[in-house]
């Protein structure tokens, strides 16, 4: 059998997507690494960061390109910076807020098929930078994508 190397770009407009005030690129989905894993490159801004959560299905890892986070796993604080590697287990709660006005990461979803949650979310971008900052998102944006992860095995925790 003849094996198909898929070869992707950070930079590719095609796999790119506002997801909110972000940019992702999909650089691999789960369906062209036989489900073992996704990548995502996220440019995220400072007040967009999720709600406390925990996926069942799948672990996520951060690599941190530039920017400062810090992240809550569990009962850990890690203050991360470009350079830094964070993984965030399943069943795991965890959340991050950024310290910088932007930050870069990558992300291995693993196994992959959480990425799908950022496809049914987003829009197409425009162009492979950060959309303009627009009208605030709607009740229904933050409604379906806590519908969609519940629908991916990730729950959306109540904040204290």
């Amino acid at each position: 059998m003849k094996k198909t190397l898929h070869v992707s770009s950070a930079q590719n407009l095609e796999r790119s997507l506002w997801y909110g005030p972000n940019l992702l690129t999909i650089i691999a989905y789960a369906s062209e690494t036989n489900g073992a894993f996704s990548l995502v490159k996220n440019v995220i801004r400072k007040g967009f960061e999720p709600p406390l959560h925990v996926h069942t299905r799948e672990d996520e890892s951060n690599f941190i390109l530039y920017g400062e986070i810090i992240y809550t796993v569990g009962e850990k604080t890690i203050h991360a910076k470009a350079g830094d590697y964070v993984h965030l287990p399943k069943n795991v709660p965890h959340t991050f807020k950024l310290v910088s006005d932007t930050a870069e990461t990558l992300l291995v979803i693993t196994p992959g098929g959480f990425e799908e949650m950022f496809v049914q979310c987003s829009r197409p971008a425009a162009a492979v930078e950060l959309p303009p900052i627009g009208e605030p998102l709607t009740k229904e944006f933050f409604e379906k994508t806590k519908h969609v992860s519940e629908s991916l095995g990730a729950t959306i925790l109540p904040s204290f």
